[in-house]
């Protein structure tokens, strides 16, 4: 089956089904198709001043995101990584406050491990693994549980998400009608 892309990039907020499903392995990275698609997904990125974008987040269930490879104030260098799986994380929990473009305005502290090993093609560099810590590392994690059907707030106690279940309400009847 050849890969599908969508014709237009919607963004998808917390409510929209198509955040919680599993994405499909992308059959051919290299392909025209595929190709624009992460370009078009790079502009859409650039519109919400992001840091990171899952395929999903635009409505598309295949196994893509964007990941911006922080250098020393500098967020310009922005990669796409095709069929990303974590091989390993490590390293202490850190808790840092991360936000999301599926859930606008909302700011959590959030625990993730400090450090992952990753393997994904990259456009122009083909098949790799790499070590991702601090910044890259919560930007890698949480593009890649996006990618799973796994949402920032399942890293929360369940009191915690209870506290934010108005604020959910909100946002999902607000941004999904």
């Amino acid at each position: 089956m050849a890969d599908e892309y969508p014709e237009e990039l919607t963004f998808c907020y917390y409510g929209n089904p198509i955040l919680r499903k599993e994405t499909i392995e992308v059959e051919d990275p290299e392909s025209d198709e595929t190709v624009r698609f992460v370009e078009r997904m790079m502009e859409r990125l650039q519109e919400k001043s992001g840091l990171g974008l899952a395929a999903n987040q635009v409505n598309c269930d295949r196994r893509i995101c964007l990941v911006t490879f922080p250098k020393k104030d500098d967020y310009s260098d922005v990669k796409a990584l095709i069929n990303p799986h974590i091989i390993e994380q490590s390293g202490d929990i850190v808790v840092h406050e991360e936000g999301c473009l599926s859930f606008p305005d909302m700011y959590l502290q959030i625990p993730r491990r400090e450090k992952a090993r990753v393997r994904a093609y990259i456009h122009g560099e083909g098949e790799v693994e790499f070590e991702a810590d601090g910044l890259l590392a919560e930007i890698v994690l949480h593009e890649t549980d996006h990618l799973d059907g796994v949402l920032f707030i399942d890293h929360l106690s369940q009191v915690r998400r209870a506290m934010l279940r108005k604020e959910l309400r909100r946002i999902s009847r607000e941004y999904n009608d």
